[in-house]
């Protein structure tokens, strides 16, 4: 009976262990995919900020359900990412943000709009500003 039991300890590790992979190689996927929408757009990711100081928003793509391109004034991109999948910015005409202050932080929320109209708020979990990789 205990031997039977520690193979099925080892075969419990070996599936939690797949599992593990599995979801490292599904990062490294959203990750490459995100790189090549970004670089068909002409940037790549730069360094984290903390915040969006006196944030402007002129303008936002859509790149996936976790990440938006927003446009602060005449060459300033950034990438927002969230926290979890945020559906309904596939379909948003319209986004704002939950923050406060004047700065936009990873403890504020991107809103949009759902289905009927009601408001679904996305967690931010990480800015990072975009470099352009146009002409270089």
């Amino acid at each position: 009976m205990l031997r039977r039991f520690a193979i099925l300890g080892l075969f419990t590790s070996a599936i939690l262990l797949g599992d593990v992979i599995a979801g490292s190689v599904a990062l490294a996927d959203e990750a490459s995919t995100l790189d090549t929408k970004l670089t068909k757009l002409g940037y790549a990711q730069g360094d984290v900020v903390d915040n969006i100081r006196d944030y402007r928003i002129d303008g936002w793509n859509y790149l996936d359900d976790k990440h938006i391109m927003i446009y602060s004034g005449a060459s300033s991109r950034t990438l927002i990412t969230l926290q979890t999948s945020c559906y309904e910015l596939s379909g948003a005409e319209n986004l704002g943000f939950s923050t406060t202050a004047r700065n936009l932080t990873k403890f504020d929320k991107v809103v949009v709009r759902g289905p009927g109209g009601i408001p679904r708020q996305c967690q931010i979990s990480e800015i990072r500003q975009l470099n352009s990789t146009k002409n270089k």
